[in-house]
């Protein structure tokens, strides 16, 4: 045993170490090496794919109203202004305390003026343009409590004015006491400042008031109706309050006097400020120095940083600026300076325009030329304003495509500098000041680009100065730019939050280092002068302020308080420049999202939404931009803050942001959408259709447009709605595809190439038509002839046996025909539900048909005729063997005859034939309906075995718990297959429903007339007779003088039209009891007879009498036709 374990333990060992190897196992390793490298490759699209959907991209656009979360910075102060001035100076913590509230009163005005009163001031009027007489007057109603708002707060803004021109006549004077002392080197700059920021409110009130026309009419036309009110109280039913409607009207005349008329800072500026005794400011010398000083000082400044690339909200106060020139020229009654004023002229050519709320701008030239005309003189009186903005408008349309330019690149610096996670080396101080700076930047960027924009559009505006093209794609571009910045503001809001109390804290420390250098001078020393006092007061007080959060309230006072310590001349300029500038940032940050907020607006584009087309139509031509549609699109959203408090509408989101809304959606659609549609299905034929060697177009010289970029956008976000470009092209596709494939359903194989086509090369999933392949036997759509059905059975002709209807004459060598295969294959298209709505247009047809067909037996003549054969056939009825005679029927031809001919050589017998033919024609047609709708039902019942045992599937389904989806698809299959089983085995009687209601109107007793209708049918068959013989006999003729009309060799319209209509007025006893056809058969055989006795007499031969045999046997053949015809059509309408 032992040794067989060794030969066979040998054997086993030399077969597995065989030396030969055939490379299969590489080939099996390497394959499942690329398996793994697929998947991992798989797996890494999955994860890139998963992060992308949850985390933000640089593409993605803000909307505040989507965001459900949002970080606020704003800091907010707990203490009130004396918790907050605490210092053991009590005449220092009065004076700063007295002078901080003013201040602070004047911020809050402003806020109220910016959040309150602008925007409804603004949008009054807007879109609904120029409303109706009583509609302007209700808008009017609405807006009066506004404006007795808006005269409370001029005049508080009046008061604080007042207020603070007595304080400072008060501490500037030349009479010694405490104050005077304590201010006699202090310059109070954030006062000045204050004044400058409500003169700003006044004048931007006036200019937005003036502006808007709009306001002034509709305030005159309501005025108007005041006054015809109040002399015609008794009229309008408000008689006995005339009291009311005088205070009223004094109400208007006051308000329109001092808000409307563009008055409101100039009515400021002159009221009365000295009171006798009290205060003295007109005289105060001192206070004029200071006054003067401080207006020189504060507009040197100014026009340094001005338009410098630093500024930042400098051009908003420009107005507060010239407001405080103008109050000390009216105060002081001062035009001696000229040198200063050349200067103030200096800026407002560099600057003569300013936007100060969205589309109101303010012009500093007309300003000067209103309030200081006597200025003018001294630059020169013939000065042109309006050539000097157009030169100014000449210069920035000539920069304006390179600062563009310009801007793009320093906003994408900054926005990946912004995204970047990675800093230069250094300490946390320097990463956290280089961060401040990087937020500074982008707020300035913004605001020069805003400042851009804004001037470009009210230049043009104020000047009707065409735009170019060009420049409108750099305007909109200027507005993306913005959105990016806001965008990237929102994006690194979290890293911004992260820093702000580091990026408070550094600014309070270098500001307190640059405060240590006057806290050093005043070390170790005992005695202090008043002055020196005060000044280390103020510097405590600024460390314990700079201690906390930088609220408003807390700014105000160190401003203040530092104004007090640059009395010490301690601080050099660029010192004191440094720290105004430290606090100015602390200002900043504190507040950062209202800022970027203000400085990234773009409302005005609503007021210059016709460049709107213009835009779309360059991003049209230019698809490699498309992405920049959706931020073009946030910006012009930024104006529903401002529509959203409009006053003069009732629900004015819902009347003035819709239309808006709806305004723009219509451009996006006529501009891009409807012709994208169109361009890819052209694409996307050309590419199908290649095989036609369709003539190449020249890239280089029509260019190449990717039209899969807008397809690549994400659906874009405008107000509540979602634009989805590539969701409304598919469904424009989608549709097109169809119809037009309804129509030529031969054509399914091209549409469904198109669709894959779309699919490869855009992206485009469309739907399958799910319409039946067309068959060579499609012919003439059901469709069509139910709606023209009156067209249909004018134009072809109806063999009864085969149910087919043929064309009687085409323009080509081909005639048409319709068949049951062809209705079959219509109803397979449009479904079954086709065939009650043909017997519902055949029903309204024959109401027509027979309206005329009673008319004809209604006429007298025609009626009275009738009669007299009707008596003459029962009276001689027995001596005619019950056989209504021949020479009857030949009379009334001939009687009718006389009636008139019409100028196809037609009488009215004839055409009352074609009539009853017609009526026939849409029976048959109403049969060959029903015979196709059966073919249909037998065609599409086939695949199941036993129409005597179909089973249940939903029975079966529930029975073994499928899904509740199986069970309502089997409930579907079992409806369909028992309807289609009920309309094979049952079908619908259409001509029993015909019968039925119509029959009892005919034989009503108000329609006697018709009980003539059967003695008539012998010459209408005759007449038949004579037209089918006539018809016949041309198809064997070749002249062509003979029309196509004329030639038929079937038309059993009529056949069926007399049995339906003989049924109807239950008269098929009453005609065969004429024995008509008895008759034609008899008399037939006679004229043969009466012919061969004739022949034989006269000794003609029989071969030259055929002519006249075949003719009567011809006649006789025709009536056998017709006769078998008539009967067969009697039976479909047997009860």
């Amino acid at each position: 045993m032992a040794t067989s374990y060794s030969a066979n333990n040998g054997q086993n060992e030399e077969y597995t170490f065989d030396a030969f190897e055939d490379g299969s196992s590489k080939l099996v390793g390497e394959q499942q090496l690329t398996k793994l490298n697929q998947f991992a490759v798989d797996y890494a699209q999955q994860i890139w794919k998963i992060e992308e959907a949850l985390d933000e991209t640089l593409n993605e656009v803000w909307d505040i109203n989507i965001d459900p979360v949002s970080i606020y910075n704003k800091p907010h102060e707990q203490l009130d202004l004396i918790e907050l001035v605490k210092t053991d100076h009590k005449i220092f913590n009065k004076v700063i305390l007295v002078f901080s509230s003013i201040c602070n009163q004047a911020r809050i005005l402003k806020e109220t003026a910016e959040s309150k009163f602008y925007s409804p001031l603004t949008v009054f009027g807007e879109i609904t343009g120029e409303s109706s007489e009583g509609d302007v007057q209700i808008e009017v109603g609405k807006l009066l409590p506004f404006m007795i708002d808006l005269s409370a707060f001029v005049n508080r803004c009046y008061s604080l004015i007042r207020n603070i021109i007595s304080q400072f006549a008060s501490i500037y004077q030349s009479q010694k006491n405490i104050h005077t002392q304590f201010f006699k080197n202090v310059h109070l700059q954030a006062v000045y400042y204050s004044m400058i920021d409500i003169f700003s409110v006044l004048i931007n009130l006036d200019s937005i008031i003036t502006q808007n026309t709009a306001l002034d009419s509709s305030w005159g036309r309501y005025l108007r109706m005041v006054k015809s009110v109040k002399q015609e109280p008794n009229k309008y039913s408000v008689s006995g309050e005339e009291d009311k409607l005088w205070q009223l009207e004094k109400l208007l005349l006051s308000l329109k006097g001092q808000l409307l008329e563009g008055f409101i800072f100039q009515s400021c500026i002159q009221q009365e400020f000295d009171f006798p005794g009290v205060i003295d400011v007109k005289g105060n010398k001192v206070l004029k120095a200071e006054f003067q000083y401080n207006v020189k000082v504060l507009w040197s400044m100014f026009g340094t940083k001005i338009m410098d690339s630093s500024e930042l909200n400098l051009r908003e106060r420009f107005p507060g600026f010239m407001g405080l020139y103008a109050f000390y020229i009216a105060l002081f009654k001062d035009i001696t300076d000229k040198s200063f004023f050349k200067q103030v002229w200096e800026v407002t050519k560099r600057v003569p325009m300013v936007s100060i709320n969205v589309n109101v701008f303010w012009f500093p030239a007309d300003f000067i030329q209103q309030l200081m005309p006597g200025m003018i003189k001294i630059v020169g009186s013939s000065l042109n304003h309006m050539e000097i903005r157009r030169d100014y408008l000449r210069i920035v349309d000539k920069e304006f495509s390179g600062r563009v330019k310009s801007y793009y690149l320093q906003v994408s610096r900054w926005m990946v500098r912004m995204e970047s996670s990675q800093t230069r080396g250094g300490t946390l101080w320097d990463v956290s000041l280089s961060k401040v700076g990087q937020i500074i930047q982008g707020v300035q960027l913004s605001y020069h680009i805003s400042h851009l924009l804004k001037t470009m559009i009210g230049l043009h505006m104020h000047l009707t100065a065409p735009l170019k093209p060009s420049d409108v794609r750099k305007l909109f571009q200027c507005a993306e730019m913005l959105k990016s910045i806001e965008n990237t503001f929102h994006r690194r809001s979290a890293m911004i939050s992260a820093h702000i109390s580091m990026m408070v804290q550094q600014l309070t420390d270098i500001i307190n280092e640059k405060l240590n250098v006057v806290r050093s001078k005043y070390a170790g020393r005992s005695n202090y002068s008043e002055i020196e006092l005060d000044v280390i007061v103020a510097l405590s007080l600024c460390s314990d302020l700079l201690c906390g959060v930088a609220t408003n309230e807390r700014i105000t006072v160190v401003r203040l308080c530092l104004n007090v310590i640059y009395q010490s001349n301690i601080l050099k300029e660029n010192d004191i420049e440094e720290l105004r500038l430290h606090i100015k940032r602390l200002e900043f940050i504190s507040d950062i999202g209202k800022i970027v907020k203000a400085s990234c607006d773009c409302s005005i584009l609503f007021w210059s939404r016709d460049l709107f087309p213009t835009y779309l139509q360059f991003l049209y031509q230019n698809p490699s931009q498309a992405t920049s549609l959706q931020y073009t699109l946030t910006g012009l959203k930024d104006v529903v803050s401002v529509l959203d408090k409009a006053i003069h509408v009732d629900n004015a989101k819902q009347r003035l942001i819709d239309v808006y809304r709806n305004e723009m959606e219509d451009m996006i659609d006529k501009n891009i959408i409807q012709p994208l549609g169109k361009d890819v299905e052209t694409d996307l034929r050309l590419h199908i259709h290649a095989f036609l060697n369709i003539e190449e177009k020249d890239p280089f010289k029509t260019g190449i447009k990717e039209f899969g970029k807008f397809l690549e956008l994400k659906p874009l976000r405008f107000f509540d709605r979602t634009i989805d470009i590539k969701s409304r092209i598919s469904h424009y596709l989608d549709q097109t595809f169809y119809n037009l494939n309804t129509v030529a359903l031969f054509d399914w194989k091209t549409y469904s190439e198109m669709r894959n086509m779309a699919f490869y090369k855009y992206g485009l999933q469309l739907l399958e038509v799910h319409l039946p392949g067309s068959t060579l036997e499609q012919g003439l759509d059901v469709l069509e002839i139910m709606r023209n059905i009156h067209i249909f059975v004018s134009r072809y002709n109806y063999n009864l046996n085969n149910q087919i209807f043929i064309q009687r004459s085409s323009n080509s060598k081909t005639l048409n025909t319709i068949n049951i295969t062809h209705i079959s294959n219509s109803i397979r298209t449009h479904g079954s539900g086709i065939m009650n709505t043909t017997i519902n247009f055949a029903y309204r047809f024959l109401v027509q048909k027979f309206s005329i067909f009673s008319e004809f037996l209604f006429d007298d003549q025609i009626k009275s005729k009738l009669y007299k054969n009707i008596k003459y056939f029962r009276e001689n009825k027995e001596q005619l063997n019950n056989m209504y005679p021949s020479e009857l029927v030949t009379e009334l031809e001939r009687d009718i005859r006389q009636l008139g001919v019409s100028e196809a050589g037609l009488t009215f017998l004839d055409h009352f034939r074609l009539l009853i033919t017609h009526i026939g024609n849409a029976m048959g047609y109403i049969r060959l309906v029903r015979s196709g709708g059966l073919h249909y039902c037998s065609n599409a019942i086939k695949f199941v075995p036993d129409l005597k045992k179909i089973p249940k599937f939903q029975d079966l389904t529930s029975k073994d718990s499928l899904s509740p989806e199986t069970i309502q698809a089997s409930t579907n299959l079992d409806s369909i297959i028992h309807n289609l089983s009920n309309n094979l085995s049952e079908g619908t009687e259409y001509f029993k429903m015909l019968v039925n209601v119509f029959a009892t109107e005919f034989r009503n007793i108000a329609n006697q007339h018709l009980k003539n209708f059967y003695i008539i049918v012998p010459a209408l068959a005759s007449n038949y007779i004579d037209h089918m013989i006539n018809s016949k006999d041309k198809l064997f003729k070749k002249s062509k003088a003979i029309g196509a009309e004329a030639l038929l060799f079937t038309d059993d319209g009529f056949a069926i039209g007399l049995a339906y209509i003989l049924k109807l007025l239950d008269q098929n006893k009453d005609f065969d009891s004429l024995h008509w056809f008895d008759r034609i058969q008899l008399k037939c055989e006679i004229d043969q007879k009466r012919m061969l006795a004739e022949a034989n007499a006269k000794g003609i031969k029989e071969d030259q009498n055929h002519l006249a045999i075949k003719k009567i046997q011809n006649f006789q053949q025709e009536y056998e036709l017709f006769k078998y015809s008539f009967s067969g059509s009697r039976i479909f309408f047997k009860d």
